[in-house]
C-alpha cells in the first residue's frame, strides 16, 4: 500500500510538473521577445560625437565615491585563429602601460589613493565583451584620474614589447592554473554541445601556443580592429 502511494504521488508531481511547464510556455509564447528591455529611468544614457556609449547613474551609496566603468563589446569570440587568447592578453596589458601612465605607473599612483588593485581595479574578458573597471574617491583630482585611466584603456595602450614578454608568463602560469578537470572537460563538451559554432573553440584563456609565441603586431590587431568607440561605452 505504501508503495502505491508513492507511486501515486510521483505521478501527481510529475502531472504538476507538466502543468506548470506547460503553462510557462504559453504564457513565454505570448511575450514579444523583439521588445527592448527598457533602461532604467535613473540612468542618463547618450552617445557623443565619436560613437561612444554613456551612461550615468547617482548612488548616495557607497558615499564620497565614483565607479568608473569602460565597456568593451568585443571578447574572445572575435579573435582569428592567430590571436586565440589576445582579448584576454589586452585586458592585462592594460595595466602594463597607457600614453598616460608608463608600466606600473597607473597601479602605483592607484594605491598612493587607496585604491587596492583587485579590490577597486580590475577587468574581465569573456567571450563576448571585455569589462574594465576602478573604484576611486570622488574628489576633482581622481575624477580627472579616472577619465585618463579609461580613455588610456579605451584608445592608447602602449603595448610595450619589453612589458608583453614579461607578461607572457604571467598568462601561461594562469593557462596552467586552468588545466584542471573541470578545464579538461570543458574542451570535450563544448565541441559537441557548441558544434558547428565559434565559441567552441574560443575559451577566452587561449592557447599556450599562441600565448608563447604571438608578435606584437598581431595583438595590436586585435586592439586596434575592435578597441574603437562604436564598441565601447562608458559607465
Amino acid at each position: 500500500m505504501k508503495y502505491q502511494t508513492k507511486i501515486i504521488a510521483l505521478l501527481l508531481l510529475f502531472l504538476n510538473i507538466v502543468a506548470t511547464t506547460k503553462a510557462q510556455v504559453e504564457q513565454t509564447s505570448s511575450v514579444d521577445l523583439t521588445t527592448q528591455v527598457p533602461i532604467d529611468p535613473n540612468v542618463r544614457m547618450g552617445k557623443l560625437d565619436n560613437g561612444i556609449t554613456y551612461y550615468l547613474r547617482a548612488n548616495k551609496m557607497p558615499e564620497g565615491r565614483v565607479h568608473f566603468r569602460l565597456v568593451v563589446n568585443a571578447g574572445s569570440v572575435l579573435e582569428e585563429e592567430d590571436q586565440r587568447g589576445l582579448a584576454h592578453f589586452v585586458e592585462h596589458m592594460a595595466f602594463n602601460g597607457t600614453e598616460y601612465y608608463e608600466h606600473n605607473e597607473l597601479i602605483n599612483k592607484l594605491q598612493e589613493k587607496g585604491v587596492r588593485f583587485g579590490g577597486h581595479v580590475n577587468a574581465r574578458t569573456s567571450f563576448d565583451e571585455t569589462v574594465y573597471y576602478v573604484n576611486m574617491p570622488n574628489d576633482a583630482e581622481m575624477l580627472d584620474m579616472g577619465m585618463k585611466i579609461l580613455d588610456g584603456w579605451a584608445s592608447k595602450l602602449l603595448m610595450d614589447p619589453d612589458e608583453i614578454e614579461a607578461e607572457r608568463g604571467v598568462i601561461l602560469e594562469e593557462w596552467r592554473g586552468r588545466l584542471g578537470a573541470q578545464y579538461r572537460m570543458l574542451q570535450q563538451y563544448y565541441p559537441i554541445v557548441l558544434k558547428d559554432c565559434r565559441y567552441a573553440n574560443r575559451i577566452p584563456i587561449g592557447t599556450e601556443e599562441v600565448i608563447k609565441n604571438f608578435k606584437r603586431p598581431t595583438i595590436m590587431r586585435f586592439y586596434e580592429h575592435w578597441y574603437r568607440p562604436d564598441l565601447q561605452a562608458v559607465i
